[in-house]
């Protein structure tokens, strides 16, 4: 496809028609100066020939530019990308329009540009279970734009990235950081050379959500940290930075809310976005055996916790994504009591648990993936991880059964619930509802993502919860 600076709007109608206009003045013209008297020859019937196949090529231009189909200059260009995990295939709708803009797009999928009118239009985002975003959207004239709609089920929103990156210097690059990646917050931004240490530069950007900078032509690696420090939320792998070229990061959640994972877009290029996957995986530990008083955690190599007691769940700490391994250790010999081996997905966060054996075998490591983005509006987030070996353990808020039953080495999905302040709560077992553990009061703050896991065996189960993000 041409770039829009090679694209060449149809003539508007007036434009078309003052050249009919001129043509017939200039046969006119000639005539009244006798450079065409020979009312009978042969050249005076092939100019006529000529200039009658002028103007008769005007006379289509006018016809196909003046259609009610035509294509309008000031038209805004956009294309479409799905980026909202929880929100399946979707459809758009624009203003009152009975059809689809676009239709079925897959998450992680785009579409190619297509025209529409600028300025303020209605834009309708629907999926299977009926409309998830209903809001005016403002287009530029003139302009390619890629609409965005990004965010967990209980926060997705839309968003509209515009070609309007202003020129560098000769021998310069831009690179624009925008964010979609709902409860990330504040980050610094970091982009430097093969030759350099991220942890030994100052950030291009401090304490942002966003912006633009302008940089030397070269190579380049781009990171993103936790707002003053050097902790990594996001690398990208490095990258030719090219004279005058202007460049799109975008950040988006895939589950995390408090990774990213991104998507590249070159400023005038119709090349479809790049998904990027985050290298960098959040990984949390849970000891919820009690044969072992208290263990010790290995990430990879690395030592990432020690002395976890019985029901104790560790903050969560980065780790390169990948396949991966978590260990858990004896304090003491630092002998293996069980490890959990897999693939820690980029911009994903984990917890991984100790569980007792089930019918006297040993403990055993097992692993759940974490969804921390923040929940609606007045609303809390929970779920419940069964990491104990009672069977079928449901959670209730208020008395109100709030989770179905959860099998041993299992969690339920998250649910979102009122939040509130001394919230009791109440674990059961079976299909007779049979209390078995009980909190007198939990807060449950509004805005915040909670995990309860019940540990040990029956007849000495512990509940412990812990706030995810």
């Amino acid at each position: 496809m041409r770039s829009m600076s090679a694209w060449t709007s149809p003539a508007p109608c007036s434009v078309v028609a003052s050249r009919v206009d001129w043509v017939l003045h200039q046969i006119c013209h000639m005539s009244r100066l006798g450079l065409i008297n020979m009312l009978n020859t042969t050249s005076f019937l092939n100019a006529r020939r000529v200039l009658g196949g002028i103007f008769l090529g005007f006379a289509a231009l006018a016809l196909v530019g003046c259609g009610k189909n035509a294509a309008k200059s000031e038209d805004a260009t956009v294309r479409f990308l799905n980026l909202a995990p929880e929100s399946g295939s979707l459809n758009v709708l624009l203003n009152t329009d009975s059809s689809n803009w676009q239709s079925n797009v897959a998450y992680q999928s785009g579409t190619d540009f297509k025209s529409i009118p600028s300025g303020s239009q209605r834009v309708r985002v629907s999926n299977s279970g009926g409309t998830i975003i209903d809001t005016n959207v403002g287009f530029a004239g003139q302009r390619k734009q890629l609409l965005v709609v990004y965010g967990g089920q209980s926060s997705v929103g839309v968003g509209l990235l515009q070609n309007d990156i202003p020129t560098s210097s000769t021998g310069n690059a831009k690179l624009r950081v925008a964010s979609y990646a709902v409860g990330i917050g504040t980050f610094d931004v970091y982009m430097t050379l093969p030759t350099e240490d991220y942890r030994s530069v100052e950030p291009k950007l401090r304490n942002v959500t966003g912006g633009i900078f302008e940089v030397p032509v070269g190579t380049y690696t781009i990171r993103l940290t936790s707002t003053g420090t050097k902790d990594l939320l996001f690398e990208m792998p490095s990258r030719a930075f090219e004279d005058r070229k202007y460049y799109n990061l975008g950040l988006y959640n895939q589950g995390s809310g408090a990774l990213p994972n991104g998507f590249w877009v070159v400023q005038d290029d119709d090349t479809a976005p790049q998904l990027l996957t985050n290298s960098v995986s959040r990984v949390r530990a849970i000891n919820a055996q009690a044969t072992t008083a208290t263990v010790n955690v290995r990430v990879g190599t690395t030592l990432a916790f020690t002395n976890i007691p019985f029901g104790g769940i560790s903050s969560y700490t980065r780790t390169a994504a990948g396949d991966g391994s978590v260990a858990f250790t004896e304090t003491s010999l630092g002998a293996t009591l069980s490890a959990f081996n897999g693939t820690f997905a980029g911009g994903r966060d984990y917890s991984v648990f100790l569980a007792p054996g089930l019918a006297g075998g040993p403990v055993t490591a097992f692993r759940t993936l974490d969804t921390t983005f923040p929940p609606s509006s007045g609303k809390a987030r929970i779920r419940l991880v069964n990491a104990s070996s009672a069977a079928d353990l449901a959670l209730s808020l208020s008395f109100t059964p709030t989770t179905p039953a959860v099998a041993t080495r299992s969690a339920s999905n998250y649910v979102e619930v009122t939040s509130g302040v001394g919230t009791p709560v109440t674990i059961t077992q079976g299909t007779t509802a049979t209390p078995v553990l009980s909190l007198t009061g939990t807060d449950l703050t509004n805005g915040q993502t909670y995990t309860f896991v019940v540990s040990g065996v029956p007849g000495a189960l512990v509940l412990t919860v812990r706030q995810d993000n």
